[in-house]
């Protein structure tokens, strides 16, 4: 009898391991969404019961931010700045106030070729309507709204001003990036063990890749929608392209991409893509703009005068990479079209 009682004991207590075992062992969510015009991904390895939380509460923030931030969205913070330009300040979220503050900092780290007033170009090239050329006077009368000194940042009111009527913010190129680093932030604050949060090109890691090793990243290849230029092996951080690839149109035989060059008016030349790792996501975003408008040589000194990682890439197909980022990145340009 005490053997079979022994017995019971002994498979209780190994069925109860095995439950504490497989409930304590993280769970892999995976949500996904289309907000801020693009695809969002979150993957979330947590404890089980707080995982899909934890997932869900990071679609839920990256809702609010997007209509904070849509200029489609008519009380939207950035539609309300605009349509404010040279008439009154306007209150805005702290979300948006640091937003614009970070972005004036890369304006001004950049010399103006990072510039978060680019909206009146923007609209004159028309990217998100499917693109045109503006004529010379549509384009010179969109270019002289563009000047990131205008926008002013009352920290103590928690305002937005645009100088002049008719000015337009655009964050697109920055606030993926910001977005990414505040999801990491809830998810580390919610008890995650390990997530990827991914915003079009922004991406944000934390924790250990749940296996182990480092993270993978593929950049995409610039000429080929299907093939990958490199491999990233990162332990955490943040990673953002900008690509000339990524939105773009042609008209009489010429490629058109959306990224602009305030001080020209034109989409920028000369590069292809520029990949940026960073320690904070605005930073990986706006600076791979940066770099991007200011060329090779001068986007190169850039990104290594700011302390980060950045693997660029050249529309002739050159490809040049700082210090950190050859340790990180595995390249296979493959055959680059003439």
């Amino acid at each position: 009898m005490r053997s079979k009682w022994w017995s019971a004991v002994a498979l209780l207590v190994a069925t109860a391991l095995l439950v504490f075992v497989w409930w304590s062992r993280p769970q892999r969510v995976e949500r996904t969404a289309l907000l801020m015009d693009t695809p969002v991904r979150v993957v979330v390895y947590a404890s089980r019961g707080r995982a899909e939380e934890a997932a869900d509460r990071a679609l839920e923030l990256v809702a609010r931010l997007n209509a904070l931030w849509s200029p489609g969205r008519t009380d939207s913070d950035v539609a309300r700045v605009n349509a404010a330009a040279g008439a009154a300040p306007v209150s805005v979220a702290p979300e948006t106030l640091e937003l614009a503050s970070l972005a004036l900092q890369v304006a001004r780290e950049s010399g103006g070729a990072f510039d978060p007033t680019i909206g009146p170009l923007a609209a004159a090239w028309g990217f998100g309507e499917g693109g045109r050329v503006p004529d010379d006077a549509a384009r010179t009368a969109a270019r002289a709204l563009v000047n990131w000194r205008d926008l002013k940042v009352d920290e103590g009111a928690g305002t937005l001003f645009l100088a002049r009527p008719g000015m337009q913010v655009d964050f697109g190129a920055v606030a993926k990036g910001y977005a990414a680093r505040l999801v990491r932030e809830q998810l580390e604050a919610d008890g995650v063990q390990a997530a990827l949060v991914q915003l079009g090109g922004s991406i944000a890691l934390y924790g250990d890749k749940p296996g182990g090793g480092p993270w993978q990243i593929a950049v995409q290849h610039p000429r080929n929608p299907q093939g990958y230029l490199a491999t990233l092996s990162l332990q955490g951080g943040f990673v953002d392209t900008a690509g000339d690839y990524q939105r773009y149109f042609e008209q009489d035989g010429v490629r058109y991409h959306h990224i602009l060059n305030p001080a020209t008016g034109f989409p920028a030349t000369g590069m292809a893509s520029v990949t940026v790792v960073a320690p904070r996501g605005e930073w990986a975003d706006a600076y791979a703009t940066a770099a991007f408008v200011l060329g090779m040589e001068e986007g190169y000194r850039f990104l290594v005068d700011h302390g980060v990682e950045g693997l660029l890439v050249s529309d002739s197909g050159e490809v040049r990479m700082t210090p950190g980022m050859a340790a990180l990145a595995e390249v296979t340009p493959g055959d680059w079209p003439e």
